[in-house]
């Protein structure tokens, strides 16, 4: 108990996204004596940024602003600090060595990067590394090298907020009540919700003796693509739903990954959540959401509900306009998904899957 009680010191990086509500919570928690948002200069054009700043300041949270993104610079932001967590978005997340390198040179004893999200599992269907492939490299560093100089981790997996993402990104679209689908949407994949994620995070804060130097596996809920595709469309019938091949998606990947096109992100998130690499747990590695039974996690159903009741007048705008694109595929999402001819496919010429 006495080791919980020295870590009041907490500083997140980044103000927003994840790491605003991080620090959002923490500051209203009570527990910690101090909590800082450590964040690069706000641009004069930045007005939402100015008034988040405001927000957390009035909640009492400390706002350190560090110019350059050096083991130094971070040093200097990190001074006076126990705790590190990470709220840098995929882009940053190779930029953690720094960070930790800086938090090492600080005197910081804890860090939890910046994961939240899936494991950087290797596809052995895509040709090229994973984007996330960053984590792996961040994760060794901690492992292997902070935790020698005397600084602790935690890594935290929690599979997709549907909450958080762009939900069209992994092929659903409440708005139009349409999806599209790669492969058979059969493939396991772990999802929690925003609220629970920060929850989670603040609660692995507070309790050091327990979670330093581990790896943390939470899933507010596990479903398959085809369920939540069910659920935007209302019903199981494919009129609503585009149906693509792996090898098609495969091809299209290619193909704008080549002109550097920012939509071969997507396609790639798609085709690896067939391949089973969103779930949190796919080795079979048991999850830990028994260490946190004052976590009450929002099924993904619920979730995609919110979703779609907060988009139902856009849908219903839309309804009233031109009549919108059906696919000419007339597959069933649960009995039969994937058997269709390649002319009725995802049609990859005119939308990426």
């Amino acid at each position: 108990m006495a080791l919980a009680c020295a870590y009041k010191r907490v500083a997140v990086v980044g103000t927003g996204g994840y790491a605003g509500l991080f620090v959002r919570a923490l500051a209203q928690t009570g527990h910690f004596d101090l909590v800082r948002a450590v964040t690069q200069p706000t641009q004069p054009a930045d007005r939402a940024k100015r008034e988040r700043l405001h927000s957390l300041r009035g909640l009492g949270a400390e706002v350190v602003v560090y110019e350059e993104a050096t083991a130094d610079a971070f040093r200097q932001a990190f001074t006076g600090i126990d705790v590190v967590v990470s709220g840098v978005g995929i882009a940053g997340v190779a930029g953690q060595i720094a960070m930790i390198d800086g938090a090492i040179l600080a005197g910081v004893r804890w860090f939890i990067p910046s994961e939240f999200g899936v494991p950087p599992y290797k596809s052995v269907w895509m040709p090229f590394d994973s984007p996330l492939a960053a984590k792996a490299t961040v994760g060794h560093h901690l492992q292997e090298n902070a935790r020698r100089a005397g600084l602790a981790y935690t890594i935290i997996y929690t599979g997709l907020a549907l909450d958080y993402i762009d939900p069209q990104s992994i092929g659903l679209k409440p708005e139009s009540g349409t999806a599209t689908l790669v492969g058979r949407g059969g493939t396991p994949v772990s999802f929690t919700a925003v609220d629970d994620v920060v929850r989670l995070v603040v609660d692995i804060v507070r309790r050091p003796s327990e979670m330093q130097n581990r790896t943390v596996r939470y899933a507010g809920s596990t479903a398959m693509m085809r369920t939540l595709v069910k659920l935007v469309t209302s019903g199981d019938r494919g009129e609503h739903v585009r149906i693509v091949s792996i090898d098609e998606a495969k091809a299209r990947f290619c193909e704008l990954a080549r002109k550097q096109d920012v939509r071969a992100f997507q396609i790639y998130a798609r085709v690896l959540l067939e391949e089973g690499l969103g779930q949190v747990n796919r080795g079979c590695e048991p999850l830990d959401n028994g260490l946190f039974p004052g976590i009450v996690p929002e099924p993904v159903s619920a979730t995609l509900a919110r979703l779609m009741a907060a988009a139902e007048p856009v849908r219903i705008a839309q309804m009233a306009g031109p009549a919108a694109h059906r696919s000419q595929t007339g597959v069933s999402v649960t009995a039969g998904l994937g058997r269709f001819r390649r002319a009725d496919a995802a049609l990859l010429g005119t939308e990426s899957p």
